[in-house]
């Protein structure tokens, strides 16, 4: 499925980019022929024909849209084989046995020196300034 997601996506950015192109030319093509005939200006003939391009725009981000959904599920599908890889691993490995010895004993922590430091007393005629 993933393969066909590809492949159409790739075809409707390919026509997407065939269709620009071929309105594209035939719109300077049908410019210059009615400025022969009616004369004007270039720039309004063209913003007239511009707004006819947005089915082959559509086509463009229909196309990339259904690529990444295509290259998404490839990533979501690697995602779910190490997941399962992972859930027999674990499944697998024998329980761990639980021991007392894991949280040490109060007598095993009476080799920690603790420093004592005396509380800060502040002194009458000391003066905090801030510098800000």
């Amino acid at each position: 499925m993933k393969k066909f997601l590809v492949g159409f996506g790739g075809l409707l950015i390919l026509l997407g980019v065939g269709g620009l192109i071929n309105h594209i030319s035939m719109a300077l093509k049908a410019v210059e022929t009615e400025r022969e005939i009616y004369g004007g200006s270039i720039q309004f003939m063209l913003l007239q024909l511009v707004s006819s391009l947005g089915p082959y725009f559509t086509t463009l981000i229909g196309g990339g849209i259904i690529i990444a959904l295509a290259a998404f599920l490839n990533e979501y599908q690697k995602r779910n084989e190490l997941t399962s890889e992972l859930i027999k691993a674990l499944s697998s490995k024998p329980p761990l046995e639980e021991s007392s010895n894991s949280h040490p004993q109060p007598q095993q922590a009476e080799h920690i020196k603790t420093n004592k430091v005396a509380p800060y007393e502040p002194n009458q005629k000391e003066r905090l300034y801030w510098k800000g």
